[in-house]
């Protein structure tokens, strides 16, 4: 074999070895998976404010802690998911109601069209009670049958009140929230937990009357016609069998709803928890105390 053929293959062999070399060091970052998406950091709109391993907080659907001085939301989970109310509707009612002009001490009865299911306010034939007994009613013991006669009692057509709720949610920069009902009973009053939270701080802050009532735990009263005594008793448990604290409170139930509840933190009147379609009425307690709580 001549000798530039042997240097040549030789030269060959050492090409090819090198060549396998690189290929060899090359391919574990070839073949090597893709970092995985979750690993991705993304802020888009509002930051998880919960801590590690923190994500079950609440066992309701939607919860929102809102710092109405702040103007910040300090914990949400589906806080901007559409659902039923239930009673929470009922801040809307009084709000309205106030706005249009009540007098207070106005007596009324209960019409029998207006004993409906849910909380209701029981009055024998003749007996009578005043707007003030029935807005007690209303927010304190969620009695549907008083709200009607409440409404009734303004003097406002019922269609056109409930087109008034709207006007007032719109005024209030409220997007997702309607009105078809007067008391809740309707699946279609909607809202979010955050505009939720935006209601009971106007109810709150710009109504002491609602702010007084929803803060108490009994309110008694002398029926009028008959001369007998009623007490109301606030139906939002924590305050009545915990005695916890609050400086408003409304609850809601409705079977497509859930479990509903907003509240006031009494030390500090500027935390609002909201609660919707909470699993049980204890688990709506519950996480309503975990939010307000929060550090």
């Amino acid at each position: 074999m001549k000798r530039s053929t042997m240097i040549l293959g030789g030269a060959c062999l050492v090409l090819g070895g090198a060549l396998v070399g690189t290929a060899m060091a090359l391919w574990p970052a070839l073949s090597a998976p893709e970092k995985p998406a979750s690993e991705a950091h993304f802020e888009i709109g509002l930051n998880d404010v919960r801590p590690d391993g923190d994500s079950d907080v609440v066992e309701s659907a939607s919860a929102l802690l809102w710092d109405s001085e702040a103007g910040v939301i300090k914990y949400e989970a589906n806080g901007f998911e559409r659902r039923p109310i239930a009673s929470l509707t009922k801040l809307m009612t009084a709000m309205v109601a106030l706005d249009y002009g009540v007098d207070l001490d106005k007596e009324m009865t209960i019409m029998p069209e207006e004993y409906r299911i849910g909380g209701r306010l029981v009055l024998a034939p003749g007996e009578r009670v005043t707007m003030r007994d029935l807005l007690h009613a209303s927010l304190m013991g969620s009695a549907n049958n008083a709200t009607l006669a409440f409404v009734r009692g303004v003097g406002v057509e019922e269609e056109e009140f409930i087109r008034a709720m709207n006007r007032k949610a719109i005024a209030l920069g409220l997007e997702q929230t309607e009105f078809v009902e007067l008391t809740g009973l309707d699946l279609h009053n909607i809202s979010t937990a955050y505009e939720v939270a935006k209601i009971a701080e106007s109810a709150w802050q710009d109504y002491p009357i609602i702010a007084e009532i929803t803060s108490k735990i009994k309110y008694q009263y002398v029926v009028g016609g008959s001369g007998r005594e009623h007490t109301i008793v606030n139906t939002n448990n924590l305050m009545v069998d915990y005695d916890y604290k609050l400086a408003g409170s409304k609850t809601g139930y409705l079977y497509e709803a859930g479990f509903c509840l907003v509240v006031r933190k009494a030390s500090d009147n500027n935390l609002i928890a909201v609660v919707l379609g909470s699993p049980s009425e204890w688990d709506s307690m519950s996480d309503a105390r975990t939010l307000l709580e929060r550090p």
